[in-house]
């Protein structure tokens, strides 16, 4: 059988979106519980890709989205949360060229957000992306004498979009970006929350733009560490329909299918309670396609990371999974990732995952040490097409549930 026929991403989420909306209500609460700051709580989350967060973006818009905008009821028993305006930005497909053409595409989407609100155009003078936004929040408050939430989902894609600019324009196209979030920090009372969400954490203020210097990062805190993935016992709840009947197709039984998922797809793990969970798309994929195990991330676009190995390509990763580490998951890297910055890179896009916790305790201070490993079958095939040590190939071999390494060094390059 061609392997192309199995290799496709998993068309829908229904499963993922229904077992997480009660935890997402939840989290909802948690942010409008947390202490707030003289601006509004601005948020930041990142996770590897696979782990739904644009879909959990659209949920959260949903769940919060006033009953004047979207007609629902207003007694709904199922959405236990205030209501407010969201404005959900999407920057998934933010390219440009030029600083310049980095407004355009902001204020486009703005745009979009002042057609979905059925607001009029905005003052016809507003041609930066900070003036629009700023209006934008001010309408929107106005409108329904409520505070705003924004949902900015991909905030990443600017920075990575800009890395490909020529070095006289980066500086400048990430300017425009990050004014354009200061409206937000400047909006005061009339924003409730802010949420970032995306796979890599830049700094997100500069030298020559303010931005937003203080922003919260959730993404390795113990109540959301296991909110965008599944655990071992929810893939056995919600999917058991899928192992009944894929498991014999694969020659092995119900037990041995969830523990080939585990060690494909799982072992991420998201703070220091080290609750391991497995990546939605990948598992869902793998039921797709008739239980088999491939290397579906192979799927993502990994231009930002395979340019950083290229420019860093004698760098020495050792140090990574060694005992003693600091916690680099909440370390931010630049538009040309360093030797060091590298080994962060991979941290976050979930190549390495926490492995060992170690808690030193004294009188007046208490320290956290870390020992990362690799953290899945899945992710060590792909981290090995990156670095050039084996053919693309690889990703669409299947892998051999039984025995995980089995042919995978068919495929690897020679030693240089």
């Amino acid at each position: 059988m061609d392997n192309n026929l199995y290799f496709h991403e998993p068309s829908h989420f229904s499963k993922e979106e229904f077992q997480k909306a009660d935890h997402l209500q939840d989290f909802i609460k948690y942010l409008d519980s947390m202490p707030r700051l003289f601006a509004p709580n601005i948020n930041l989350i990142i996770r590897p890709r696979g782990f739904g967060l644009t879909l959990a973006i659209e949920a959260m818009e949903k769940m919060l989205t006033c009953d004047e905008l979207e007609g629902e009821k207003k007694d709904d028993p199922t959405l236990q949360i205030e209501k407010s305006p969201v404005i959900r930005l999407s920057l998934k497909k933010v390219k440009a060229k030029t600083p310049y053409e980095y407004e355009e595409a902001l204020i486009k989407i703005l745009q979009g957000q002042m057609w979905q609100h059925h607001l009029k155009n905005l003052k016809q003078a507003r041609t930066h992306p900070k003036l629009v936004l700023s209006d934008l929040i001010d309408e929107l408050w106005l409108k329904y004498q409520k505070s705003v939430v924004v949902l900015i989902d991909n905030y990443d894609v600017p920075f990575i979009n800009a890395s490909t600019l020529p070095p006289s324009d980066q500086d400048e196209a990430i300017a425009v970006y990050l004014d354009m979030l200061n409206a937000i920090k400047k909006s005061g009372t009339k924003v409730r929350f802010v949420l970032l969400t995306g796979h890599v954490k830049f700094e997100l203020a500069s030298q020559i733009a303010e931005g937003l210097p203080q922003v919260i990062d959730l993404s390795y805190r113990p109540q959301i560490d296991t909110l965008f993935g599944f655990t071992l016992e929810e893939v056995k709840e919600h999917f058991a329909l899928e192992l009944k009947r894929f498991a014999p197709r694969q020659g092995i039984t119900v037990s041995e299918m969830l523990k080939a998922l585990n060690d494909c797809y799982g072992h991420f793990v998201f703070s220091d309670r080290k609750i391991p969970v497995l990546c939605p798309a990948s598992v869902a994929a793998c039921f797709e396609n008739e239980g088999y195990l491939l290397t579906y991330m192979a799927n993502g676009d990994f231009t930002f990371l395979k340019t950083a190995i290229k420019n860093n390509d004698d760098a020495d990763l050792s140090w990574l999974t060694k005992d003693g580490q600091d916690a680099l998951f909440y370390d931010h890297v630049h538009l040309a990732p360093n030797a060091d910055e590298l080994g962060v890179l991979l941290l976050q896009l979930g190549f390495v995952s926490i492995d060992k916790v170690t808690i030193t305790t004294g009188e007046n201070f208490i320290n956290y040490r870390y020992r990362f490993a690799m953290t899945n079958e899945e992710m060590r095939r792909l981290l090995k097409i990156l670095l050039g040590k084996a053919d693309p190939r690889l990703s669409t071999v299947p892998i051999n549930p039984q025995v995980l390494c089995d042919g995978a060094d068919d495929y690897d390059y020679p030693e240089k």
